[in-house]
């Protein structure tokens, strides 16, 4: 599932989603209750994070997060900001 905006052409190979009966689903938005349960989702280990590169900042380096984004890698990162960092 893609949540959010890619920054380029994103490879999909659609002979192994045929095969897999796998989906991709993209949504450029997500409700509140959407957005629990994919947290939640997380949260169990569920879902393979694996592919996102993890940023983690403490809140009083918010602004340098945002400033980060730009420098993404190939749009699958994760910026995270957290109180306790």
């Amino acid at each position: 599932m893609n949540i959010g905006a890619v920054a380029g052409a994103v490879p999909v190979d659609v002979h192994r989603m045929m095969d897999q009966q796998l989906r991709l689903i993209g949504s450029a938005w997500l409700t509140s209750g959407e957005g629990q349960t994919m947290a939640d989702m997380a949260g169990a280990g569920l879902l393979d994070l694996s592919a996102l590169e993890h940023h983690v900042y403490p809140l009083a380096e918010i602004n340098e997060a945002i400033s980060g984004i730009a420098q993404r890698n190939g749009g699958f990162s994760n910026f995270i900001i957290s109180p306790v960092a």
